[in-house]
């Protein structure tokens, strides 16, 4: 048969909207999948941000017997670098926690938004039989504006600016959902690298300064 058939135009359709759903479900569960690395990340950034600190705290309880061994200056430098890898690791931490609640709600709206829109369909499929029966068209599915137009309502304004903002800039993207969930997982990455660097960073100035006394 002609594919360009108008009688077979709604098949066409719907088997595009079904091919087309289905890879970005299989993109959203890539997306959810890579952010499981946010635990790992978060459990190593703690570990040595903990090791950090106990360094620090033994650099300055130990002041005076470590100044004539690395001195003033390699004091100064040494404790720099340590006060800077543990607020990266804070950082890195910061994000670690924005990836938990993001993967949580993503994950929560996600069965709610499955649950409605199965039993919704249903319905809407008996309401469609009903406007047949009647010879009248109706005009149905869930109405995404209203959703999020009651969802903003209680929020404070400046959060539903925020919200509404990324919604506008990436509109007609499948995977809204998850931008800042790979965002945030992509910066907790990068300042855990940042904080082990500067970490290896305090032991060779740590060399460095020790040998020059």
């Amino acid at each position: 048969m002609d594919t360009s058939d108008s009688r077979t135009e709604p098949l066409r359709e719907w088997n595009r909207l079904a091919r087309e759903n289905t890879e970005n479900a299989i993109v959203s569960s890539m997306f959810s999948a890579g952010s499981l690395a946010s635990s790992p990340i978060e459990k190593f950034s703690t570990w040595l941000l903990v090791g950090t600190a106990f360094i620090l705290s033994f650099l300055i309880t130990n002041a005076n017997h470590l100044l004539p061994i690395i001195g003033h200056q390699g004091f100064r430098v040494l404790g720099g670098l340590l006060c800077a890898s543990c607020v990266l690791g804070l950082i890195s931490r910061m994000y670690a926690l924005k990836c938990t609640i993001q993967s949580a709600v993503i994950e929560a709206v996600g069965q709610t938004f499955r649950e409605h829109l199965e039993a919704y369909s249903n319905e809407e499929k008996e309401i469609q039989d009903g406007a047949k029966y009647w010879g009248i068209t109706l005009k149905t599915g869930v109405r995404i504006e209203r959703i999020m137009g009651e969802f903003f309502k209680p929020l404070p304004k400046w959060v539903a600016w925020l919200a509404s903002r990324h919604l506008r800039r990436n509109e007609g993207n499948p995977q809204v959902a998850h931008i800042l969930l790979v965002k945030g997982l992509t910066r907790q990455g990068t300042y855990a690298f940042l904080q082990v660097a500067v970490f290896f960073a305090f032991f060779v100035c740590g060399i460095i300064y020790a040998s020059a006394i």
